[in-house]
Parts: C-alpha cells; structure tokens; sequence
C-alpha cells in the first residue's frame, strides 16, 4: 500500500519505485515510513482506485508531494529537510498540517504547510546560488586558463572568488522551523487572485492562454494514462472505472453536452428471486430531453468472427459485440415499459423522455484488415438507435482536440545564402 485516504487527511508510504534499483520499493524517507497531510477537507472517499488517485492529487498541496508515479515522496529540494528533522523527530511518522504551527506533539514531528512551502522555497533559492556559484567559477577556470594566454596583454589573471560556506542552522533548537514566515505563500496566492479582474479586463488573452494551457496538460494527462492501460489486459470492471473517473473522455461518444447520472444503473428492477434484471454500466443525461445508455467492454473484445462468411470478404459480428449490441437495446426498451417507475423514483429523469433514449457500445479495436473493417463499418452503420465505438476511436479523438488546442509551430527562419560580389 502506497496511500490511504479518509475526509480529513492523506495518509503517503513513500516507496521508491524504480525496479532498475535495489532500493525498490523501500521507504523513500528512512525512519518517516509515512507522512500523514492533514487538511480536514471533508470530501467523500472514492471507492475506485482512480477515483482515489484523482482526489489526493486534487487535495495535496502544489510543489510539496511527489506523484503516485513516483512514490508520493516528499520533493527533491526538501531531501535535507527531512534529513534534519530526523534529528528532532523519534517517531516514524512525519505530519503535516493545513492549519496550525510547526511543533513537537507526542513525539511525532508535526510541520505546517506554510512553513514547509517556505523551506521549500529556500532550498531551491540555495541551489540558484549554488548554480549561479559554479557557472562563475567555470567561467573564471576559462579565463584564466586560456583567454589569459590568448591575449596576456588586456587579460590578467583574476582570483576565482571562494563560494560562501552555508551554516546550517540546527533544528534541535526549539522553534527554529517556526522562524519560516507564514505569509510568503498566502500572500503569492492572495495577489494572483487579486489580479485575476483586472486581467480579465485588461489582458483577457493571458487567461485564455492560461485556460488553454490547463486544458492541454489535463488533456495530455488522460491521454497518457488512457494509452498506458491500453496496454494491459484489464478486466471490464477497470475501465468502467477509468471512465467514471474522466467523464470527459466518455462524452467524446456524443455530440451533445452530457451528464452523468448513474453508473451500474438497474433498467429493469429484480424479480423476487434476483432474476430478470438488467444493468447497465452508465446512464447519461443528454441536452434537451435525450438519455444515453453506455456499455463498456475491453479493448481486447473482438469484433468480428474469426472465419469469413461464405467467402473471403464478409465477416459476421462476435458473439460479443452481439450480445452488447442487444443488451442495451434491451436496457433501452426497459426502461421505456418502466418509464413511470423510474421518473417517479429519480427527480433527475423528470426532464428526459422515453422516446430519446441512445445507446452506445464501447469495444474493442478498429480492425487492420480492409475487408474486416467494412465489415465491421457495415454492422455498425446499420443501427439507428446504437452507435458502436472502439477504443482507439476515443483515444484519437483525445489527440485531436489536444492537438487543435495547441498553439502553432513557430515559422522556420528564413534560409539566408551567400550572395556573391
């Protein structure tokens, strides 16, 4: 286990996670096997894993926290803050808090966030110093060592300045983190917020092209982690939640604005004996008075039988894509004979109607073949009422609309030639 969760805090076991290294998943931090943030958000756990995942990465502060790619350690830049505080803290875990100051509580080292920002902050203006420190001395090391020989005559030789010895301060002293000034963060947060009106109204491009900015990198986000589980065989149950948790990539199956209403939703309630229902993997609300029925599949779902009917050329639908295909018209005509039913339990269905009910099938992979693919195109096209889709189809579609939002390519210079005189 890498994470828990509950509405109040985030509990990280940091772990190392290249397999290239003997220290695999090993504890990042030494004796802090854990680090526990707590921020009190009161946010409902998620009961799927990206769902999970999605919400601490929502709820962990910015610049702080590594991603669970990386094993949810601290930042690089804090390593040797967690090396002194070793020096105070005798327990295992490391808290750190939303609210309230730096201190010693029951033997658990407990740091606020603010105070962590700052240290954050400081180390990284260390190491531009330090930066800035060897640039100087290469440079000097260069001028010294030949641009003195090339002119000696303008060039002398100049002492290479020796780099400042940085005195740590020790954090056994009490107090010593408390001396990082809250208010550098919230006053960094309190002037981007202040300046969003007059932004707004005097450069509303720069917020356009900071909306745009956001979109791609949450685009490129799905993208990756949409091409990442395509390349495992994941059950069905997996990449229902996948598209729970990025219902953006769901209603690329429409051309209406869509809302989620449920997921697993019953179209057709139980006989006493359990038997006779008929469940579907989401139902969506469509502008205007439209609903949509959602099937998923895997994308390892063939679409198409393995053997030619008849000749070379024509091949029938699987049994799988079959079956979909005719469950959701059956979940479609269920709740169209249990339309009252249904309209009197949910208040959200009361804006809908039976007589706009779409289903959508979501399988498998385009086929490579030129005479599957018709195939397969002249099975689909014949619906009125399913649309048939296939995962790369969606994932394309993800690609496109990063690709539209992304700026241009700067014009190549201009090729100059030699002119002869």
């Amino acid at each position: 286990m890498v994470a828990s969760l509950t509405p109040n805090c985030v509990r990280l076991f940091p772990r190392h996670t290249n397999p290239e290294t003997k220290r695999y998943l090993d504890p990042q931090h030494g004796m802090f096997t854990s680090v526990v943030y707590e921020d009190d958000s009161g946010e409902d756990v998620p009961s799927d894993v990206y769902g999970a995942l999605h919400q601490i990465r929502s709820r962990l502060p910015w610049g702080i926290f590594k991603s669970s790619m990386e094993g949810f350690g601290l930042r690089k830049e804090l390593t040797e803050v967690i090396q002194a505080i070793r020096l105070v803290g005798k327990d295992c875990v490391l808290r750190i808090v939303e609210k309230g100051e730096s201190r010693m509580e029951g033997g658990e080292v407990i740091v606020s966030i603010a105070d962590m920002d700052s240290l954050r902050r400081a180390m990284n203006r260390i190491d531009r110093r330090k930066r800035e420190g060897v640039r100087h001395a290469k440079y000097t090391t260069v001028f010294n060592e030949l641009l003195t020989k090339l002119d000696p005559v303008r060039l002398k030789r100049s002492d290479p300045v020796k780099p400042q010895r940085l005195v740590p301060v020790s954090p056994s002293r009490p107090g010593a983190l408390n001396k990082m000034r809250r208010a550098a963060a919230e006053a960094a947060v309190t002037g981007v917020r202040a300046s969003l009106p007059v932004l707004a109204a005097e450069t509303p491009a720069v917020l356009m092209e900071l909306q745009e900015e956001i979109e791609r990198v949450t685009l490129t986000e799905m993208i990756a982690k949409f091409e990442e589980l395509l390349g495992q065989d994941l059950p069905e149950g997996k990449w229902q939640e996948f598209f729970e948790t990025y219902k953006f990539v769901l209603s690329l199956a429409f051309s209406r604005p869509v809302q989620l209403l449920h997921t697993q939703f019953h179209a057709q309630s139980p006989a006493v004996d359990g038997s006779g229902a008929q469940i579907g993997d989401f139902m969506l609300k469509l502008s205007g008075r439209g609903l949509a029925i959602v099937e998923i599949k895997k994308p390892g779902t063939e679409l198409l039988s393995g053997t030619a009917y008849r000749n070379k050329q024509v091949f029938a639908p699987s049994r799988e894509l079959g079956g979909a295909v005719t469950q959701t018209l059956i979940q479609q005509n269920a709740l169209r004979v249990e339309w009252a039913l249904h309209f009197l339990k949910d208040k959200r269905l009361r804006e809908s109607g039976p007589e706009a009910i779409r289903c959508v099938v979501i399988a498998g992979r385009l086929p490579d073949d030129e005479h599957r693919l018709a195939s397969f195109e002249a099975f689909r096209n014949a619906y009125k009422d399913v649309e048939v889709l296939t995962f790369d189809e969606l994932l394309e579609k993800l690609k496109y609309i990063r690709d539209e939002l992304s700026p241009p390519p700067p014009p190549a210079a201009p090729v100059e030639h030699d002119v002869p005189f």
